[in-house]
């Protein structure tokens, strides 16, 4: 009895570290899930009942299958021991979801999870401001306590998220307000984090929540009536500060002399080109990928075969391409881990949020509406496997989680 009260404050801790470490501790992300793996391993050992639950879970079985796909293309797609260890540290979001499913049948994981959440949010929040000397430069790209890229997704998903939750149920009147300021300053610091594809997830993901599944004249008449209000603030009185935000907002659609639109198209193509490579004379790579981190090589020789414009060519070098890094999901994945597993692991997050069901995603919208921003975003960064995709599958578990259906204790099942 002693041992399963040890493994619950385990559990409890493993939940808070990670919980904290989403905004403030990169390294923590890895502790908190090399931790998450040791206690599945030893609670699995040691209580019976919890070993049959978890292994009667569909979930647990695609998670882990999941992963283990995930080594096996890793290997069949590697020219070194260093791309499964890659594949292998990058996907443990995947047993964390199994984790988390468990965890969080407990209201005290689910406070601990919430709390290190906003806690680690006004930390990173009030490190990034006091770094820039609380110069709200919006319009610019305000880097956080993560780099730039991860920090801009990380909002972005976090306000989507944060909105959701408190949209999700009623909540007592400090929870509220909480959440509530909790969310306007994550949108503060989305709009000055300045990437474009989380404003866009974000937009596309919440019209259609409110819209479609949160049906409340009361509440849709308000976000409109605030956002009117907000918008003839930002135009008028502080138009020197939303100014630059409208611009950044209008370059979405400069393809031709927006630097950052016109690099990314180039990607898209170089990286389609060397799938249709791949297809042509490596059918093997265009299944299992050119190697987690071998790719980049790759990459750089097949760019050189390229017929370029000298002066585009010249300007990708200017970026610093070959990167690696197409700045898409999709075609990203295909070319790493190849068309196999990207195929899997997309409909593995499509059924984690929706469980191929209509009933399921009309009775729990919330997590559908995040992959939602999780997909559109993954169309301008490389989301998945990425330390945003350990952000994700907390903020899905929680979201899966009904309080008012929770029991405390010690409950697995």
């Amino acid at each position: 009895m002693r041992s399963i009260k040890t493994l619950d404050h385990l559990e409890s801790f493993c939940v808070l570290l990670f919980a904290v470490a989403v905004f403030i501790w990169k390294p923590g992300i890895y502790v908190a899930s090399g931790l998450i793996c040791l206690y599945l391993i030893l609670r699995t050992t040691i209580e019976t009942e919890f070993r049959n639950t978890l292994w009667n879970s569909t979930l647990t079985k695609l998670s882990l299958g999941m992963y283990a796909v995930g080594l096996i293309t890793a290997t069949l797609g590697a020219e070194t021991y260093q791309d499964v260890a890659w594949m292998a540290r990058k996907t443990l979001f995947l047993p964390v979801v199994v984790f988390l499913a468990f965890a969080l049948k407990r209201q005290i994981n689910q406070r601990l999870a919430m709390t290190g959440l906003v806690i680690g949010f006004w930390i990173a929040t009030f490190i990034t401001l006091w770094d820039y000397n609380w110069q709200l430069s919006f319009g610019s790209r305000m880097q956080g306590p993560w780099p730039q890229g991860t920090w801009d997704s990380l909002l972005g998903l976090f306000f989507i998220f944060i909105v959701l939750y408190l949209a999700r149920i009623r909540h007592t009147y400090r929870i509220t307000l909480l959440c509530a300021l909790t969310a306007t300053m994550a949108f503060v610091m989305m709009l000055l984090a300045g990437g474009r594809a989380p404003w866009l997830a974000a937009s596309i993901g919440l019209s259609i929540y409110f819209l479609l599944f949160k049906q409340n004249k009361k509440m849709v008449l308000g976000l409109l009536v605030t956002g009117i209000v907000i918008t003839v603030i930002g135009l008028t009185t502080l138009q020197d500060k939303t100014q630059p935000i409208v611009d950044r907002l209008a370059s979405i659609t400069n393809t031709t002399t927006n630097e950052s639109n016109w690099i990314r198209l180039q990607l898209w193509e170089v990286g389609t080109l060397h799938l249709t490579e791949f297809a042509t004379n490596k059918p093997l790579s265009l299944a299992f990928g050119g190697g987690s981190l071998s790719y980049d090589a790759k990459q750089r020789e097949f760019f050189k075969t390229l017929p370029f414009d000298p002066n585009d060519r010249q300007r990708l070098y200017d970026y610093g391409y070959p990167t690696g890094d197409t700045h898409n999901t999709y075609i990203d994945n295909a070319l790493r881990h190849g068309v196999v597993w990207t195929t899997l692991i997309t409909l593995y997050l499509i059924w984690l949020c929706t469980r191929l069901s209509w009933r399921y995603i009309r009775s729990n919208p919330e997590p559908a509406i995040l992959l939602i921003g999780l997909l559109v975003m993954s169309m301008f960064y490389t989301m998945v496997p990425h330390f945003a995709t350990f952000f994700f599958v907390l903020f899905v578990a929680l979201l899966q989680t009904r309080s008012v259906a929770c029991k405390t204790g010690t409950e697995h099942s």
